[in-house]
């Protein structure tokens, strides 16, 4: 490939092109990209940020609502943007769900720390200890 290095804004690309298309529709001669052929540039466009997801159940989801969604040329920019829209909705819980993880771990690492120091303890027992079942859900309460 000449170009290996290019970056495609996929969601840029397939938002422009179906809201040209859609707003195009209801000309007699517009230039159609068929359905599924849409479909499919669509499902390669957003692959590696479906793929990314860290819970299955969120990649599912998006799959099955590409499947789902129409996109007829008439309805293209709606689908698209709703697409677009949940996927980002997935990576903003997708990067939560890490976040949390981290701040759990932290949170047990301290407990560790603070509750046995010399080892005596058991680290499941500071697990329980650490505040996390408190801490994490104070927190995800503001960034929600």
């Amino acid at each position: 490939s000449r170009f290996p290095n290019q970056h495609v804004d996929w969601e840029k690309a397939l938002t422009e092109w179906a809201a040209e298309d859609t707003s195009n529709a209801a000309e007699p001669h517009a230039p159609g990209f068929h359905q599924d052929a849409f479909k499919h540039l669509v499902l390669f466009g957003v692959a590696e940020r479906v793929n990314s997801l860290g819970v299955a159940g969120f990649r599912i989801d998006i799959l099955n609502e590409i499947d789902d969604l129409c996109w007829f040329v008439m309805y293209r920019q709606r689908s698209t943007e709703r697409l677009f829209s949940m996927l980002a909705h997935y990576e903003h819980l997708d990067q939560l769900r890490k976040a949390t993880s981290i701040l759990e771990l932290s949170l047990w690492k301290a407990g560790i720390d603070l509750f046995a120091p010399d080892g005596r303890e058991e680290r499941d027992a500071c697990r329980v200890r650490c505040g996390a079942d408190v801490v994490v859900p104070n927190v995800l309460s503001f960034l929600l």
